[in-house]
């Protein structure tokens, strides 16, 4: 009998606490707007790999891509946490399809982007960043051979794979998160 009045007794404890807990968070919730809050930190800071599939020719206004100011803003907010690259995160790139133009050195960008843009790559700069960072760059030579790119077009510090899918399926299957912003 008294283990039975125990087990009882705990039971009604644990849900006295669960009833109160809800409460306080229904209260909370009810009295300050979710948007008016501090903006959430990222909570894994450790770990991360992360794999973004840049396959879009999509621009700003200024010619950078849009999805390599991503990976910038990425990089950014990472290093605003004190994350090292190599040891807390690991950052990897690759370029296919109509975003593999981004990789091109100034003169081939030049003479083989025929959409309006400032002379050179405004990519160059941000992808040397991050580069320097210890982000690796991809480039799809499927791609480069329907759009008649020349491994001497590229960023020197750019790698040809032999299919851009083909490397973003192998870069997941090792446990990095896809990212296509």
């Amino acid at each position: 009998m008294s283990r039975r009045v125990g087990f009882m007794t705990m039971a009604l404890a644990g849900l006295a606490v669960l009833l109160t807990v809800g409460a306080q968070r229904n209260v909370w919730a009810a009295g300050v707007a979710e948007n008016t809050l501090p903006p959430m930190s990222l909570v894994n800071r450790i770990g991360i790999k992360v794999v973004i599939q840049v396959n879009s020719k999509g621009t700003l206004p200024t010619g950078v891509s849009k999805q390599v100011l991503a990976a910038k803003m990425l990089y950014n907010e990472y290093s605003a946490l004190n994350m090292k690259s190599g040891k807390d995160y690991q950052i990897v790139m690759v370029f296919r399809a109509g975003g593999s133009q981004f990789l091109l050195n100034d003169g081939a960008y030049d003479s083989k982007v025929k959409q309006p843009h400032p002379k050179g790559n405004p990519n160059a700069a941000i992808l040397r960043t991050l580069y320097k960072a210890g982000v690796k760059m991809y480039e799809c030579h499927v791609a480069m051979k329907m759009k008649g790119y020349k491994p001497q077009d590229l960023l020197p510090f750019s790698r040809i794979v032999v299919s851009g899918i083909g490397a973003v399926v192998d870069f997941e299957k090792s446990g990095y998160a896809l990212m296509t912003p």
